[in-house]
């Protein structure tokens, strides 16, 4: 009987050859003799750009790993599912080549499945948020260790707009039979409606500990997230959570109220802070949008400051 590998790390790579290299380098470099055997490595490469000998990537490498080049390019999401489908880990962890893990990292994700994955099909570990040169910016952490039931956690998913960083979630591999694959339906949104398939299904089990770094670059500034499409896509996610039943509409409407203030005054900071101030403003617009449908309280005293400052910029320019 072959013995299947506990977690496989997939890489849906794409014309980052140097965050290839760190990516897989942050996996080998972490891993024990006695881990090798419980970690299975796939790389699905979409990219146009030449990119690294796998074989000198994965120099020494004893364990199980899949290499497969894409023969045309498929796309962001097609990569992801195409990665995860060649996965043959009980679980799984879609990690991007712009995105690395932690020199613990590996020791964290196996003692938590070696101790809760038998009761559980998710998991939600902290990050480090980086900048390119790999600088931690800030930690994002969860307070402790516990289990959310399918509509606490659906709740926390739609209240918070990075509350879940990609490379912090690991799943059990099965999952993805029942809820589906990643959908290109939702645009740049996608991630948001997978996870809140997977939450309304399996809830989700909080792990204090920072297993990966997730990269913020100057790629993740452009406006292509932060424009009336995206809140169109974000808006269809809310309805698809009011189909659930899991939580009352009162408490979705000011989810969606509270979740759409904290990515569009997120957008208007990263620009803002680049000094970009024609795009901070068009970002900052988007609260008029009719899917922010009113004000969060929570958000208030930003939306106000933000406000005053982009008034007196624009004052100034004149």
């Amino acid at each position: 009987m072959i013995s299947l590998p506990q977690l496989s790390i997939c890489i849906p790579a794409y014309n980052r050859p140097d965050g290839l290299r760190t990516a897989v380098t942050s996996i080998l470099s972490a891993l024990t003799p006695a881990q090798t055997a419980a970690i299975e490595l796939v790389i699905t490469d979409d990219s146009t750009l030449a990119t690294p000998q796998v074989e000198c990537l994965l120099h020494g490498w004893q364990g199980a790993w899949q290499y497969h080049k894409n023969p045309q390019r498929l796309g962001m999401v097609a990569n992801w599912n195409q990665s995860l489908a060649y996965a043959r880990g009980e679980f799984v962890l879609l990690l991007h080549d712009d995105d690395y893990l932690l020199p613990q990292g590996i020791t964290h994700l196996l003692h938590t499945l070696n101790c809760y994955g038998s009761r559980y099909d998710v998991f939600l570990f902290g990050v480090h948020l980086v900048d390119g040169q790999g600088h931690c910016l800030r930690k994002q952490i969860p307070p402790r260790a516990r289990w959310l039931a399918p509509a606490t956690a659906v709740r926390q998913l739609l209240s918070h707009s990075s509350f879940v960083r990609f490379p912090a979630l690991v799943w059990r591999r099965s999952l993805l039979a029942r809820v589906g694959e990643f959908s290109h339906t939702y645009g740049e949104a996608t991630d948001i409606y997978q996870w809140l398939r997977f939450f309304a299904t399996a809830g989700v089990y909080t792990v204090p500990l920072a297993t990966a770094a997730y990269t913020i670059h100057d790629q993740a500034l452009s406006m292509g997230m932060f424009q009336p499409q995206t809140l169109g896509h974000l808006s269809a996610i809310f309805q698809e959570a009011r189909q659930l039943n899991l939580l009352p509409p009162k408490v979705l409407h000011q989810a969606q109220r509270d979740f759409l203030h904290q990515f569009i005054l997120a957008g208007t900071w990263r620009f803002l802070r680049r000094r970009q101030w024609q795009q901070a403003a068009a970002v900052y617009r988007l609260l008029e949008a009719t899917e922010v449908t009113g004000r969060s309280p929570r958000w208030a005293v930003t939306r106000f400051l933000f406000g005053v400052a982009l008034r007196l910029l624009r004052a100034d320019q004149a």
